[in-house]
């Protein structure tokens, strides 16, 4: 089915991108009805226009646009390459989207593959998909230990932070007062 609606990119900089485009709408509705009905839906980096003409699309955009269409939990992209590193070589366990968009604007240079699935994460973030997983191919396992371990072992970058420290507040009291009952019967 043609389900990613394009529009093209026009001249930008002085620069005619001709055939080249961006996703306008995805028909989320009828991705649905092949997905209710068992069958396994293939999105190309192809859109046609309104008028039927063709654009190639970043299949990162594609991807980014049909998650958030769709109210997809999570985002996933497998990296060429080590994934994801900051300044000093490291791979970030968790971004959220501020976080991610500093990262690629640091002047760090990430890679072609790495910076549009970091752009890609950060707009399926910004338009309400909870997660999105990046991951690197290099390695057996990795998105089984992303997904399934508390570690994981790629970059998730999302709008909640899953670990982090915050003050205490007036509703914290109850549990915190739970969590340490049974060591003050203990005498610890």
């Amino acid at each position: 089915g043609n389900f990613v609606i394009a529009q093209p990119i026009g001249v930008v900089d002085g620069v005619d991108y001709q055939h080249t485009g961006k996703p306008r709408r995805i028909d989320a509705e009828a991705i649905r009805q092949r997905l209710d009905d068992r069958a396994i839906v293939v999105l190309t980096p192809i859109g046609y226009s309104v008028t039927g003409e063709a654009f190639n699309i970043s299949s990162h955009e594609v991807a980014a646009a049909t998650a958030v269409a769709l109210g997809a939990d999570k985002l996933i992209g497998m990296l060429e390459g080590e994934g994801v590193q900051d300044a000093e070589g490291r791979v970030p366990t968790q971004l959220t989207p501020r976080e991610a968009e500093h990262l690629l604007r640091s002047g760090h240079d990430f890679g072609h593959d790495v910076e549009r699935h970091l752009s890609a994460a950060i707009e399926a973030c910004q338009g309400g998909v909870p997660r999105a997983h990046l991951v690197s191919r290099r390695h057996d396992g990795a998105l089984l230990r992303e997904l399934f371990t508390r570690d994981g072992m790629g970059t998730m970058v999302t709008s909640e932070t899953f670990e982090g420290v915050r003050p205490a507040g007036r509703a914290d009291v109850g549990g915190i007062l739970a969590l340490i009952e049974p060591l003050e019967e203990q005498g610890v």
